[in-house]
C-alpha cells in the first residue's frame, strides 16, 4: 500500500467533520441540531453548509459538482455544473444555497411510468443531507463533486428510488420506537435500519467482450453452450487471485476508500471469472448510494486493466449468476440489536422477529415484486440463487426459543463451542444457527440476508418494500396494542397471534427440492414464472393500503413503477430478440454456412441450424406482431420467450460440435478462467 489507510480514507467526503472544519461554530450547531431532529434546513444554515462544501471543493481541487440522483432504472444520473459565475465582468467560482439544495432535471425523460407527457418537463433534484456530499475523480483526473439528492415531477410524485427509501426509513422508525415505547422502552429515540450489501460480479477480458455482440448491447450472452469445466470442483472459489485482477481490485478499494466507502472483503465466487466485494455495514440510505458508486467505480476501473465488469444476473449460462445479497440489522439509538435472539430482553427480539416473518408472508407478493427483473428470472432458482418462492430460513433453534418464550428467564447467553478433535486448534464460539443458501430470505443470528436481489438491481426498491411492509405490521401491532388497558399484553398476544398465522412463510430445509415446491404451493407461496406475472400485483387493494397507510408511496406512485417496470421488462426481452436475430444473420449464419460447404458437417449440426432457421423466421414475425399489440408483454411471456430458448438451445447444440475455426465469437472455454 503506498498511502497509510488513514491518510486516503474519506480524504474526498464532506462529513460531519469535515463541515464543522469550514463552518462558523454556531452555524454548525444549528446544521447539526437540524440533522438530528430529521428538520430541513433554513436558508441561513443552508447558505452557510454552501459556502463550507465550496471551500473544501476547491481546496480539493474540484472544478464541477453535480445534483447525482436514482432515476427508476438501477443506474444513476447526473449533470456536472461549473463553480462559474461572471461578476462585475470576472470570472467568480460560485456555490450558493440555492445550487446546493435544489437542481432541476427533465422528468419526462427519465423512466416515469407515463406520469410525466414530453411537454410536462420540469423535475427536481433536493440534496438528502442523510448522505454526505464526496467529490469523485475520473480516470483524466477531473474531480466533482456529487450532491446525493432525492428526484420528483413538478407535481410532487416521487419518480426515483431514494425518496421511497427514506419515507419507508421515516417510517419504520416512527411506528418502531411506538412498539418498543410499549415494551417498556420509553428512553428510545431512534431505530436505524442497516445494511451490508455483498456485491457478486464478473469479469472478462475487453478484447472478448468486443468480439461478443450480446455482451456489448445487453451484458450477457444469448448463446453458450456447457463448458467443459466449469465451476464442478470449485477450484475458483476463493482460490488465489490472479495478479492482475488483485492490482484491479486494490486500485478499486483505494478509490472507494477516498470517497468514505468502507471496501472490506474481495474474493473469488465459484463461477469462474466471478468475483465478490463487501462493503461494511451502514445506514441503509447511505448503504444504497454507495452501492451505485461501487459497481461504478469497478466498471471503470477494470477498464484500465483490459477488463470489462459484467454485473447482469446470468451473463453466462450453466453456471452461477451473480447476486446482490443484503444483510439487514435493525438497532436503537441506544444499542439494543432488535433481531438479536440473545437479547436480555427476549419479547424485543420476538416482537420484530415475528413483525418481519408477519410482513413476508403478508405481502409475499410484494417482496418478490421488489427482487423481479428479467436477468433475475434467469438466474433465481439455479446454481445457488435462492427459488423464486419467497420463505424464511429461521433455523430449529429460533422455534425452539420461541416455542419456549413463557418459560424463558434471564440467564446469559446460550453459547455453544466448536469442537474441532485437533489439540493444537482452539475452540470458539459457533454461530448460533447455520446457514441456508438456498433461503431467500435467511436469518443468522441477529440480522436477516436477503439473497434474491440481483446483481444490476439497486438495493433501494427491496429495502423501501421490506421497511413499508414491516412498518404496516408494527403499525398495526400498536394499534391494536394502545387501544387496550394493559397495552404490552394486549401487544405481546397480537405477535404471538400473527406469528402463528404467518409462520407458515418459515422453511428450514433444502429449498431447491422438488418437495419445498410442492409444499409452498400447498401453503399458498406462489412461484411466480416471470417478472410480468408478479409485477401486476403491485397495485393490489392490500399492498397499496399498506403503502399509503405508513406513507411511503401513494398508488399513483406504485402504479407508475408497476407500469414502469413492465415497459423496461418489455423492451429488454424485445431487444434481446433484436441482438439475437442480429447474431444469426450477421455472424452465426455465415459462420455455419462456411462450415457447410466443407462437405464435411454433421447430420446434427444441419438438423439443429435447420430448427433454428425456422424459429428465427418466427421470431422475426412475432417480433411484427409485438410492435403492433396492446398487450405485448402476453405476446412476449406466451411465445417470444419460447422462442428466444429454442434458437439458443440450437446453436448451443451445434456450438459443441463445430470446429474450432468456423466459431462466429468466442465461446465460454476461452472467455471464462
Amino acid at each position: 500500500m503506498k498511502t497509510e489507510l488513514s491518510k486516503i480514507f474519506g480524504k474526498y467526503v464532506c462529513d460531519d467533520a469535515t463541515l464543522k472544519k469550514y463552518m462558523p461554530f454556531w452555524k454548525y450547531a444549528k446544521y447539526k441540531k437540524i440533522k438530528e431532529e430529521g428538520k430541513a434546513l433554513d436558508s441561513d444554515v443552508a447558505r452557510a453548509v454552501a459556502k463550507a462544501i465550496k471551500t473544501w471543493a476547491l481546496k480539493n481541487g474540484a472544478t464541477h459538482y453535480t445534483h447525482w440522483f436514482m432515476p427508476l432504472n438501477s443506474k444513476t444520473a447526473e449533470k456536472q455544473v461549473a463553480f462559474l459565475e461572471i461578476k462585475n465582468g470576472k470570472i467568480i467560482a460560485d456555490f450558493n444555497e440555492k445550487s446546493l439544495i435544489k437542481g432541476e432535471t427533465d422528468a419526462s425523460s427519465f423512466p416515469n411510468g407515463g406520469m410525466r407527457m414530453t411537454f410536462e418537463a420540469r423535475g427536481y433534484t433536493v440534496w438528502d443531507y442523510t448522505s454526505p456530499v464526496f467529490i469523485k475523480e475520473d480516470g483524466a483526473g477531473n474531480k466533482v463533486v456529487y450532491i446525493p439528492t432525492a428526484f420528483c415531477a413538478y407535481n410532487g410524485v416521487a419518480l426515483d428510488e431514494k425518496t421511497p427509501l427514506l419515507r419507508g426509513l421515516e417510517a419504520l422508525n416512527k411506528e418502531a420506537v411506538r412498539v418498543l415505547k410499549i415494551l417498556g422502552y420509553d428512553n428510545v429515540k431512534k431505530v436505524n435500519l442497516y445494511t451490508g450489501v455483498e456485491q457478486e460480479y464478473f469479469l472478462i477480458r475487453e478484447e472478448d467482450f468486443e468480439k461478443r455482440t450480446d455482451l456489448k448491447m445487453l451484458g450477457r450472452t444469448l448463446f453458450g453452450g456447457k463448458m467443459l469445466k466449469s465451476q464442478e470442483m470449485c477450484s475458483h472459489y476463493f482460490g488465489m487471485i490472479d495478479d492482475k485482477v488483485s492490482a484491479f481490485m486494490n486500485e478499486v478499494d483505494h478509490t472507494l476508500w477516498s470517497m468514505g466507502i468502507t471496501a472490506k472483503q474481495q474474493h473469488n465466487e465459484v463461477a469462474p471469472s466471478q468475483f465478490e466485494f463487501v462493503p461494511i455495514y451502514s445506514l441503509t440510505n447511505i448503504a444504497a448510494d454507495q452501492n451505485q458508486l461501487i459497481m461504478r467505480v469497478i466498471e471503470q476501473t477494470a477498464k484500465k486493466y483490459g477488463l470489462v465488469a459484467l454485473f447482469e444476473e446470468k451473463p453466462f449460462e450453466n453456471i452461477n449468476g451473480s447476486g446482490k445479497h443484503q444483510n439487514w440489522s435493525l438497532s436503537t439509538d441506544t444499542g439494543i440489536e432488535l433481531f438479536d435472539s440473545e437479547n436480555k430482553d427476549l419479547n424485543v427480539f420476538y416482537t420484530f422477529f415475528a413483525s418481519i416473518v408477519t410482513a413476508i408472508d403478508k405481502y409475499n407478493d410484494l417482496i418478490k415484486a421488489s427482487a423481479s427483473y428479467r436477468g433475475n428470472d434467469l438466474r433465481l432458482g439455479g446454481d445457488e440463487a435462492p427459488p423464486a418462492v419467497v420463505s424464511i430460513f429461521a433455523s430449529d433453534y429460533i422455534l425452539n426459543k420461541i416455542e419456549k418464550i413463557n418459560e424463558w428467564e434471564e440467564s446469559g447467553k446460550d453459547l455453544k463451542f466448536m469442537e474441532t478433535g485437533v489439540k493444537s486448534l482452539p475452540t470458539f464460539v459457533k454461530d448460533i444457527c447455520d446457514r441456508n443458501r438456498t433461503s431467500p430470505f435467511a436469518y443468522s443470528g441477529n440480522k436477516f440476508e436477503f439473497r434474491m436481489s440481483g446483481s444490476s438491481q439497486s438495493i433501494s426498491f427491496s429495502a423501501t418494500c421490506v421497511c413499508a411492509a414491516m412498518s404496516k405490521v408494527l403499525k398495526d401491532f400498536a394499534d391494536c396494542a394502545e387501544k387496550q388497558e394493559n397495552a404490552k399484553l394486549a401487544l405481546l398476544k397480537e405477535v404471538k397471534d400473527n406469528f402463528e398465522k404467518h409462520k407458515k412463510v418459515i422453511f428450514n430445509g433444502d429449498a431447491y427440492s422438488k418437495e419445498w415446491r410442492d409444499e409452498a404451493s400447498k401453503r399458498g407461496l406462489i412461484e411466480y414464472k416471470n417478472s410480468i406475472d408478479v409485477y401486476r400485483k403491485l397495485d393490489s387493494k392490500d399492498i397499496v393500503d399498506a403503502f399509503e397507510d405508513v406513507g411511503v408511496l401513494t398508488k399513483e406512485e406504485l402504479l407508475l413503477r408497476k407500469t414502469n417496470l413492465i415497459k423496461a421488462y418489455i423492451d429488454t426481452t424485445t431487444l434481446e430478440a433484436k441482438v439475437m436475430l442480429n447474431m444469426f444473420y450477421k455472424e452465426i449464419k455465415p459462420a455455419i454456412e462456411k462450415y457447410f460447404k466443407t462437405g464435411k458437417a454433421l447430420v446434427t449440426v444441419k438438423t439443429n441450424f435447420d430448427v433454428m432457421s425456422k424459429s428465427v423466421a418466427m421470431l422475426e414475425e412475432v417480433l411484427m406482431r409485438i410492435e403492433k399489440s396492446k398487450n405485448k408483454e402476453k405476446l412476449i411471456t406466451g411465445i417470444l420467450l419460447d422462442l428466444i430458448k429454442v434458437i439458443r438451445d440450437c446453436f448451443d447444440e451445434i456450438e459443441g460440435r463445430l470446429p474450432k475455426e468456423f466459431e462466429p465469437f468466442p465461446i465460454y472455454e476461452h472467455i471464462l478462467r
